[in-house]
């Protein structure tokens, strides 16, 4: 008899969005004892937490990338392959969504809302601005995946724990409707 080790935590999540639309997806997350608390800094400036989710077609090419504020240690910089500065996806080139604030929901990501999982008044959330919604209606995939470091120095990624906690279909429905 064999045996079987899933070491893969990821749930599967669809997602179906509007174009042209604000997106905003709230959620609380829950380890074994029922809590995690993201509101935490490493050396008093990094996110313990920080997370990117990725956009792709059915060609795999990125569409649209949302993030913390923070990711891998990195601000949204000019020239940066690692978190590039804002920039809305075209036809031709991805998109990049950080926000425009280090410390509350103007970030793409915002993990450190949530201090205590099952409080009805925290959650994480994903929140995209209308004029980043603006790629072609369709079927996409998409993964969300988290980066956990609470040691070592910035950029550290040998110190980081890497892990996908949501993938999917990423639906986004035709507008009528433009702004």
């Amino acid at each position: 008899m064999a045996d079987t080790l899933k070491a893969d935590i990821a749930k599967e999540l669809n997602i179906t969005a509007r174009r042209n639309d604000s997106f905003q997806l709230s959620l609380q997350v829950k380890d074994s004892g029922g809590n995690i608390d993201m509101d935490t800094l490493r050396g008093g400036t990094y996110p313990n937490y920080q997370a990117k989710m990725t956009i792709i077609n059915p060609s795999n090419d990125r569409v649209l990338n949302i993030y913390s504020y923070y990711w891998r240690d990195v601000v949204p910089t000019n020239g940066s392959a690692v978190h590039p500065l804002n920039a809305q996806p075209t036809s031709s080139t991805e998109g990049h969504w950080s926000g425009t604030a280090a410390d509350d929901i103007n970030m793409g990501i915002f993990l450190l809302a949530q201090t205590t999982a099952g409080s009805t008044t925290q959650a994480a959330t994903i929140t995209v601005p209308h004029e980043y919604m603006d790629f072609q209606s369709g079927v996409y995939k998409y993964d969300l995946q988290i980066r956990k470091q609470t040691t070592g120095s910035a950029t550290d990624d040998a110190a980081a724990e890497f892990t996908t906690w949501l993938f999917g279909n990423f639906t986004l429905n035709a507008d009528i409707t433009q702004s």
